[in-house]
C-alpha cells in the first residue's frame, strides 16, 4: 500500500526560513505506517519550488540518531519531493491508496512571502475529490489545531480529519524504543531549550503563545546553573536573557542543540493544554532524549508539569542540581512511561 504525504516543509535538515516541525516527520510517518497500515509513501512539499531549489541542504550527522533517521527515511519514503504535476497526474490516475495531507492554512507570513502552500494544499484535496477518492481515503492531519470553521464548511463532508496525538499517536512506539535505546549514549548538558517564535501577535486569534511566555522565560533565564538556548527569530527584540541563540533556519545547529540539552522548555497555546493535544516540541524531546518542561500539561506528567513561579523553580532545582547524569536518565524515562500512559488511553 503506497500513500501520498504532503508537509509544509522537508524531511531533510535546510535554511529555508520557516516554522517547521521536520525533525518529527518521520516518527510521524512511521506512526501513520504502525496504526494505519500504509508501507510506502511519496512525499510532496508544499513549500515554492524555487526556495528549494536554492536551499542548502544537509544529511543527518552520523551516529546513533543520525543514522537511525537515515535507515528509517530509506524504509519510509519511496519519491521524495514529487513534483506538482506528476503528483497530481498519480492521483487522477488513483495510484494512491490514500492522501495523508499536512494541514494549511493562509497567515500573515506567507501571504507577505507570496508562497501559496493553502492554494496547493485545497488544489490537492479538490483534484483527489475530482478523480474520485472518498472520504475515507483523503485525511487531512491537524497537527497544530489551526484549520479555519470555513475549511470545514467547505470540505468536512468530502475529507477525514486526524489530529496526532489525539486520533493516533504522534510517533510510533517503534521508533520512540529506538529513540530511548539511543538516550543512554548520549551525553547531556544541563542546558535548556526553548524552540518556537516568541513574538505572536500576528498570529490569528485564539492560536498565540500564552502571554506567560516571556515571563517563564525570563524566570529560566535566571536560575542558576542552568544555560538557556533560544531557537527563533530575533530574539533581543524581547529582552530575554540567553546563552545561545539559534536562528531557527539553521537546523543542523537546531539538531545539535536538542541532542546536547538535557531539557525542552514547552509553554504554547492555551488550547492545547484544554484538548490534551502534544505539540512537536513534546514529540522533539522524546527524539532527543529531552526532559519537557511543561507550562500546564499535568494530563500528560505532572512531575515535570507547573502552574505558578514556585513549581517551576522545584523542577529546575530538581534536575539541575539534585539530580546526577544517571538521575536524569530516570527523569527522562519517568517522562517517557508517563507518555506511553497518557497514549495508551487514547482512542
Amino acid at each position: 500500500m503506497k500513500a501520498l504525504y504532503a508537509y509544509f516543509g522537508l524531511l531533510d535538515l535546510h535554511d529555508i526560513d520557516s516554522p517547521g516541525h521536520s525533525l518529527y516527520q518521520l516518527g510521524l510517518l512511521d506512526s501513520i505506517s504502525e496504526t494505519y497500515g500504509v508501507k510506502k509513501f511519496d512525499f510532496f512539499t508544499y513549500y515554492p519550488p524555487g526556495e528549494v531549489e536554492k536551499a542548502r541542504l544537509s544529511p543527518y550527522p552520523e551516529g546513533g540518531l543520525g543514522d537511525m533517521f537515515v535507515a528509517m527515511k530509506a524504509s519510509l519514503i519511496d519519491e521524495d519531493r514529487i513534483d506538482l504535476s506528476l503528483m497530481l497526474e498519480r492521483i487522477r490516475e488513483k495510484h494512491y491508496s490514500r492522501l495523508y495531507l499536512k494541514a494549511r492554512f493562509r497567515n500573515l507570513s506567507t501571504l507577505s512571502k507570496k508562497w501559496l502552500d493553502a492554494w496547493l494544499f485545497e488544489l490537492i484535496i479538490e483534484s483527489a475529490i475530482e478523480a474520485g477518492y472518498s472520504k475515507s481515503e483523503i485525511f487531512i492531519l491537524d497537527t497544530d489545531l489551526s484549520l479555519p470553521d470555513s475549511f470545514y464548511q467547505d470540505y468536512g463532508e468530502a475529507v477525514t480529519t486526524l489530529i496526532p496525538s489525539i486520533h493516533f499517536p504522534g510517533i510510533s512506539e517503534g521508533f520512540l524504543t529506538a529513540c530511548v535505546n539511543l538516550r543512554e549514549s548520549m551525553p547531556k548538558q544541563r542546558s535548556i531549550v526553548y524552540y518556537g517564535n516568541i513574538n505572536t501577535a500576528s498570529y490569528k486569534s485564539g492560536n498565540a503563545k500564552s502571554s506567560d511566555l516571556i515571563p517563564i522565560l525570563g524566570r529560566v533565564a535566571d536560575f542558576k546553573g542552568l544555560d538557556l538556548t533560544l531557537i527563533c527569530k530575533q530574539p533581543d527584540s524581547v529582552g530575554i536573557t540567553h546563552n545561545r541563540h539559534v536562528e531557527r533556519r539553521d537546523r543542523p545547529r537546531i539538531w545539535s542543540a536538542l541532542s546536547d540539552s538535557a531539557f525542552m522548555l514547552n509553554v504554547t497555546k492555551p488550547k492545547y493544554e484544554k484538548e490534551r493535544f502534544l505539540p512537536a516540541r513534546i514529540y522533539e524531546a522524546l527524539i532527543f532524549g529531552m526532559i519537557p518542561i511543561s507550562s500546564g500539561f499535568n494530563f500528560l506528567c505532572p512531575a515535570f508539569s507547573f502552574s505558578n513561579d514556585i513549581e517551576l523553580n522545584e523542577i529546575l532545582t530538581y534536575l539541575v542540581r539534585d539530580c546526577s547524569d544517571d538521575d536524569l536518565l530516570i527523569a527522562y524515562r519517568h517522562f517517557v512511561d508517563s507518555y506511553r500512559k497518557h497514549v495508551g488511553i487514547l482512542e
